[in-house]
């Protein structure tokens, strides 16, 4: 056991506890006088001195996605550099290697504690602390010591979260088992922190059950920009909400890695763009309003979803993990027809699901009421709660549906800011497949089966949002369509526009591009970081190629002479050209946000008619420039209609 001048031990469990006293016998030395032989010796007594007195933590709060409440704070450790370590992981390196691992954390996560309770809402949120894998210890002690100072500070275990590590190296799989049954038997949550940095180990999901799952920041950073992470984050976050696990978003530091992070479903998010790390406990909040405003703006859709939702949810009336089995058999007893239990903790966070054909099954065994019922065994309902299916009110009915498939008998418990406000159950979730499968139908265009209006307005207005990268917004129409569709036919004509869309779809198949039907023959397509002059020269591409190809559908002799006779709207015989396109571009700078739509269709508009003008049929512009800007009031407009800009 080690000591060191000014230090006692707790005793009692045999827990090594550094702690500053008076002695009758050694007077205490002072804070400077530690400090010089700590760099003079770097002993393991000297480091838990210099632990004790030295080493502090800040705090970054871990909020709500949607709404910005507060749901935790991550503990930070600070003051490392203070004793010559270049990184706080080097001081507990320096602990293990000296095997003072155990005490370091000990006091460290008194200190967290105690600092933690003085912020004004400790008991309405959670603190992360985390958990080096190598000092897990096999006996109760360190939990014991933690949930002791829980309780010093007025807190409960609900209120602490353990960080652990992905990295599997660190960690002993027995050691590690052993400690995360009885930290969840004393009340305390998980998490797998830095998930996807390490050897991103799967069976930690399944195996430990854990909470909260939070992603490595190396694939938040412009996710918004990068296909394949998002990809990653999205399999993750579906695989989590499966397994009852909800995603905390790491290291988000701009609005669109935060919009981005919404859509791919995390639940939570931490970084910059929250709040940088804070000793003071008067800098805490409850709301980070930021966050909130900048998910202000809905869309009809994720109304019309939320409607739903509140339509086909149950409100099963959920039961406390400390609740008895006698309890919940009362309750099905008085709802015949339910047949799961929400289970949740102290603060209403779902825990899982109890089956009744589980306790049934028990009941139905030898000796299997009494044991349930006799008052002398300790018979908590932990024993029967299962994991399910959990995800937030405001996911996509598509992803509900996904989410949900997976364990079709239970559901799924639903949450809004982490808290339980009710049930999926299978009934519900088929009538929302349904509902699914209609939207998609009813947004698709049934010709061409690209996506229709409201598809196309949700990518306009999410990508105006998002400045951090280059955007284009390409406006096509066909030139003589209706002169072809009069001569040869509605069935030709739509074969025309089925044509269109499938060349569409090849030479835009890359990552980046949005493709849509307006409807009729107008259509869509959105591109991001592409510069105008590569745009201008793969739409004049796009041009030939179909002004090529669409000569198949006219008759010999129209290929032949290059036009069609055929009647305008007011009846007099016209000659048309073969069919081709205008395409009108519009470029969107890196740096610029949009949020007066008006202006913007008002500038495509124009660019339209400048494209019909032109003689290759294409027309580019940038958004912003001044004779775009100045257009509305040389053609007479209203002079109120000016550009709502927001430089970033």
């Amino acid at each position: 056991m080690l000591h060191a001048p000014g230090l006692t031990t707790a005793t009692g469990n045999g827990l090594p506890v550094a702690r500053a006293h008076r002695c009758d016998k050694e007077p205490r030395m002072s804070d400077d006088a530690l400090m010089h032989d700590w760099h003079a010796h770097r002993t393991p007594e000297l480091f838990l001195a210099q632990v004790e007195t030295t080493l502090e933590h800040a705090f970054q709060p871990i909020v709500d996605i949607q709404s910005g409440a507060v749901y935790g704070f991550e503990a930070l450790l600070r003051g490392s550099e203070v004793l010559g370590f270049h990184t706080p992981s080097a001081v507990f390196d320096f602990a293990a290697e000296n095997g003072c691992l155990g005490p370091t954390e000990a006091v460290l996560q008194r200190k967290a504690i105690a600092r933690f309770a003085k912020f004004a809402d400790a008991r309405k949120a959670k603190l992360f602390l985390n958990v080096d894998g190598r000092g897990l210890a096999p006996d109760a002690a360190p939990l014991a010591a933690m949930v002791e100072a829980m309780a010093r500070n007025g807190l409960t275990p609900s209120n602490l979260c353990l960080e652990i590590p992905e990295i599997a190296s660190r960690f002993d799989e027995g050691d590690l088992h052993r400690f995360v049954q009885a930290a969840r038997e004393e009340g305390f949550s998980f998490a797998i922190d830095d998930f996807g940095q390490g050897h991103s180990q799967l069976r930690l999901l399944y195996q430990y059950e854990p909470g909260i799952l939070k992603i490595d920041r190396f694939f938040i950073t412009a996710l918004q920009n990068d296909a394949r992470k998002r990809l990653f984050v999205s399999s993750v976050v579906d695989l989590a909400h499966v397994l009852g696990i909800r995603v905390v978003a790491e290291g988000v530091e701009t609005p669109s890695e935060l919009r981005a992070c919404r859509d791919v479903g995390c639940d939570l998010v931490q970084g910059f763009l929250v709040a940088r790390p804070f000793a003071d406990p008067a800098e805490a909040k409850s709301v980070y309003t930021e966050i909130g405003e900048l998910n202000e703006r809905k869309s009809a859709r994720k109304s019309a979803d939320l409607d739903v939702l509140d339509r086909e949810m149950e409100r099963l009336a959920p039961v406390c993990r400390t609740a008895s089995v006698a309890e919940a058999l009362e309750i099905f007893r008085a709802n015949p027809t339910q047949t799961i239990l929400p289970v949740v903790d102290e603060r209403d966070e779902p825990k899982g699901i109890i089956r009744e054909s589980d306790l049934k099954s028990f009941l139905y065994m030898s000796f299997g009421r009494d044991l349930l019922l006799n008052p002398t065994i300790d018979n908590h309902l932990g024993q029967f709660i299962r994991p399910c299916a959990i995800a937030d009110v405001h996911a996509p009915l598509d992803r509900l549906v996904d989410v949900g498939g997976s364990e079709p008998s239970d559901g799924i418990v639903m949450t809004r800011a982490g808290r339980y406000v009710g049930c999926l159950l299978p009934n519900a979730l088929l009538k929302l497949s349904n509902e699914a499968r209609l939207r998609i139908a009813q947004e698709q265009n049934p010709l061409t089966k690209l996506p229709g209006n409201s598809a196309i307005s949700d990518h306009v207005v999410r990508t105006c949002a998002n400045a951090d990268i280059d955007r284009a917004f390409i406006y096509i129409d066909f030139d003589n369509f209706k002169p072809f569709n009069d001569t040869y036919g509605f069935r030709i004509g739509d074969r025309a526009l089925i044509l269109f869309s499938d060349l569409l779809k090849r030479q835009l198949d890359t990552p980046g591009a949005f493709v849509g039907h307006i409807g009729g023959d107008d259509y869509f397509v959105g591109l991001d970081e592409w510069p105008p002059e590569r745009l201008a020269g793969l739409m004049r591409e796009l041009r030939t190629d179909f002004a090529h190809q669409v000569e198949s559908l006219y008759n010999a002799e129209h290929r032949g002479q290059g036009y069609i006779v055929a009647n305008d709207r007011r009846g007099r015989a016209q000659t048309y050209p073969l069919l081709t396109c205008s395409i009108a571009v519009l470029h969107i700078p890196k740096g610029l946000s949009i949020e007066n739509l008006d202006l913007l269709s008002n500038h495509i508009a124009r660019l339209k008619l400048q494209a019909k003008s032109e003689a290759g049929g294409v027309a580019v512009s940038s958004f912003g420039e001044a004779e775009a800007l100045d257009a509305p009031e040389r053609a007479g407009e209203n002079a109120s209609v000016r550009p709502y800009l927001s430089l970033v």
